[in-house]
């Protein structure tokens, strides 16, 4: 198994992605990535990196924070090496790590995010409980160990502070009463020894102990006789809480030691994590795809080169149809031919190491057993070799090496000798190579190697694009068209002088050969079959363009008729309220008129009637925010001011939209509804709602007073609406306001021909039934 990735620059492409990492082992772990032809392991590890890049793209990055390198901490641990403060810091940001990571998977889970390849990984981080809390009761944030760390060293802490302020306070005596003697007012630590500045012309007069000189020489920090004893005995203390603390944090180091496996196995998968991530991010940037592995297609669509910037790389096409192993690019030098090789080169390593690519969806591939390549034209100085000879020399190895199913990549084959002998040399390689199953991408100038093509089914001629207009080249990629090198225009542009230029036009033979008719004829007609492929993807092109200004003007006139039922509904509304106020007050004045009989009381009841249920038959409801969304609706995303399509709703009722090849997930409030496949409701209009029956009977009991009045009026008038002859009415015996109220009312009412009390079937004197004129 060999990968030539140096001469593809995949060590560049790693580059790009450690810098994604965000642990210093992740970062090693992707530095370590190499291509396999292993195919199961590459769908792993292909499927690994989906998953992550479908949780970064649907939801968000995993936390990796606060990872250090715990290799060695964990190894020192385990032999039972006392760890540093700072160690077990760092031990407690991956306990926290392994807790933010399994909470943050979970959050994945509930988004229904569809992947279970790193279920592996994340089931694998174990909770180690109590480990946190220990440190914690143990050391600070910034390293220092806390004073409750143990009864014995709180105790100890308590003599030194209290033999510290006994010194404090004799030297503070001193510096007021041998001012004169010092160099400066204060006092400082030297060899852990509380001292004061005395002047170097007073030390002999000065009664204490020389601990230190200043740099310059003119300060001597002298320890006073009266302070010596006490700084012994803090010396002691000091000792004794190294000892304290020593002894601490080697019982902590035992507890983690305890919990070696596990953490180790923590940091690890985090770090692996880490590493599958990185490769997830690298390809969001890039906007990678996942080609499908295939036994024998090989079709990567529109390829990019990701080493050169992606607003200035050309896409580029590249496919083996049925039977054919060999591509043969011929064109202008600077016209993208190697450019073409690396991308095919460079993308089926990065797939192999479990990469995305740079290429549009559907694309597909193979899993190479080698992929070779023969990139260049560097001459080995050291071994004496010329170009030709290093060539060949790589040429041979491959040759040696190659087996069934290998890439080999060839640029500018036969190069750098005689252009027969090297014409010659690469047709006889070529065939050497084309029966054994092998594929192969070569480019060339010599034309022999175009007619060559031709007759062999198995290989198939190429060439990248040369504007002769602006004699510059367009990088494009033209499967099935043999190209030229252009090299009189191109020297032309470059500005070899015009006398050079005229004198190699006129060496050049005028009779062409057979061969170059041939190319010259075939170089015509795919040129027109070009021209008529730019002509139709231009027609696309506007199509999609008239499609996008059809969708913005149906945008805009459904949030124009959205505003207009707006309107409609506030302008319905108060319509309604006012005609019914107005009707209220009509009723009113009419009421009045009926006590002088000119109006019927049952059109009374009836106009009552309509007035109290007028009212809107249907609410105005907007169609954006009122709007229940189903599967398939087309919705505008209001982020990226892009048309998409609803997918799938999740539990946290956010909806899967999709966007072209790329799937995100919003609220509801993310996106305006513009069209879905459900009819509309009819719209809202104004009615008047009459009830054709009304009740058999009128229950007031239970009612106060002047409810109980409002119900009774309301149901003689219901009874006169829907022409019922009689009506009961339940009142009870109670303290007999309500029967009072109820005798009372139907007397007075001129619609009311008679009442009576119920009958032993009826309720009794509870019930007063009426009967209407």
């Amino acid at each position: 198994m060999q990968f030539d990735t140096s001469l593809l620059e995949f060590d560049k492409i790693l580059e790009l992605i450690i810098k994604k990492a965000s642990t210093l082992h992740g970062k090693e772990l992707v530095s370590n990535i190499s291509p396999t032809n292993n195919a199961l392991e590459i769908k792993r590890l292909l499927d690994e990196t989906n998953h992550a890049f479908d949780i970064v793209t649907l939801y968000k990055e995993p936390p990796f924070g606060g990872i250090r390198d715990l290799h060695e901490t964990l190894q020192k641990a385990k032999i039972h090496s006392v760890l540093r403060p700072t160690e077990f810091l760092n031990v407690v940001g991956l306990l926290d790590a392994t807790i933010n990571n399994r909470t943050f998977y979970k959050r994945v889970k509930e988004e229904e995010i569809e992947g279970e390849t790193l279920d592996f990984y994340y089931d694998q981080l174990s909770s180690v409980k109590g480990l946190k809390q220990d440190i914690n009761h143990v050391i600070t944030i910034d390293g220092r160990i806390y004073d409750k760390a143990s009864h014995d060293l709180s105790r100890i802490r308590v003599k030194i502070s209290q033999k510290q302020n006994k010194i404090t306070e004799r030297l503070n005596g001193i510096l007021n009463s041998q001012k004169t003697k010092l160099a400066d007012h204060l006092i400082t630590i030297r060899s852990n020894r509380m001292v004061v500045p005395v002047k170097l012309s007073e030390k002999n007069n000065f009664k204490g102990t020389i601990i230190d000189y200043s740099s310059s020489g003119e300060t001597v920090y002298m320890e006073p006789q009266s302070v010596t004893l006490l700084n012994n005995e803090i010396n002691i203390l000091m000792l004794d809480e190294e000892r304290e603390i020593e002894r601490i944090l080697r019982e902590l180091t035992i507890k983690i030691a305890d919990q070696h496996d596990p953490l180790m196995n923590n940091y690890n998968t985090l770090c692996y994590l880490d590493m599958v991530f990185a490769k997830a991010k690298f390809s969001v940037d890039f906007e990678c795809t996942m080609p499908t592995i295939t036994d024998s297609e090989v079709h990567l669509v529109k390829a990019r080169h990701p080493l050169i910037k992606q607003d200035e790389v050309v896409p580029n096409t590249i496919t083996y149809n049925k039977k054919e192993r060999i591509i043969i690019i011929t064109g202008p030098n600077t016209g993208g031919k190697t450019v073409a090789i690396k991308t095919m080169g460079l993308l089926s390593c990065m797939v192999q190491s479990g990469l995305m690519i740079p290429a549009s969806e559907g694309s597909k591939t193979i899993v190479f057993e080698n992929i070779f390549a023969d990139i260049g034209d560097e001459q080995s100085i050291e071994q004496s070799l010329s170009t030709f000879s290093s060539h060949m020399t790589r040429i041979i190895n491959i040759l040696k090496h190659m087996t069934v199913g290998s890439l080999i990549l060839l640029d500018e084959l036969g190069s750098g000798t005689d252009p027969k002998e090297g014409a010659s040399l690469a047709i006889s390689i070529l065939d050497y190579i084309r029966i054994r199953g092998v594929y192969v991408i070569a480019t060339t100038h010599y034309p022999e190697l175009k007619a060559y093509a031709y007759d062999k089914e198995e290989i198939i001629n190429a060439s990248v694009e040369f504007d002769v207009e602006t004699l510059s080249p367009t990088y494009r990629l033209l499967l099935g068209t043999p190209g030229k090198s252009n090299a009189l225009l191109i020297s032309e542009r470059l500005g070899l002088p015009e006398k050079i230029i005229n004198a190699a036009k006129e060496n050049v033979l005028t009779s062409q050969s057979e061969i170059s008719d041939l190319i010259n004829k075939l170089e015509k007609q795919g040129n027109t079959l070009d021209l008529q492929i730019q002509e139709y993807e231009t027609l696309i092109h506007d199509n999609k363009e008239l499609v996008k200004r059809n969708e913005k003007l149906q945008r805009e006139l459904i949030e124009r008729q959205n505003e207009i039922k707006r309107k409609g509904a506030v302008s319905k509304s108060q319509i309604v309220s006012e005609a019914k106020h107005e009707a209220l007050e009509l009723l009113k004045a009419i009421e009045v008129m009926a006590k002088s009989n000119t109006v019927k009381e049952h059109e009374i009841a009836e106009m009552k009637y309509k007035v109290k249920n007028l009212s809107l038959e249907e609410e105005h409801k907007s169609t954006v925010t009122n709007h229940v969304y189903l599967k398939g609706d087309i919705v505008t995303v209001l982020k990226f001011n892009r048309t998409g399509e609803l997918v799938k709703k999740q539990k946290n009722n956010k909806w899967i939209v999709k966007m072209g090849a790329l799937n995100s997930q919003f609220g509801e409030d993310g996106f305006e509804f513009i069209e879905h496949k459900v009819k509309e409701e009819p719209k809202g209009r104004i009615r008047s709602m009459v009830t054709k029956s009304a009740r058999i009977e009128l229950d007031l009991r239970g009612l106060r007073y002047e409810e109980a009045k409002y119900d009774l009026d309301k149901y003689v008038d219901d009874c006169l609406v829907s022409n019922m002859p009689y009506g009961h009415v339940i009142h009870g015996f109670g303290t007999l306001t309500l029967r009072k109220l109820v005798k009372t009312y139907l007397d007075k009412h001129t619609m009311v021909q008679s009442h009576r009390d119920g009958e032993g079937g009826e309720g009794g004197q509870g019930v007063t039934i009426f009967y209407l004129k």
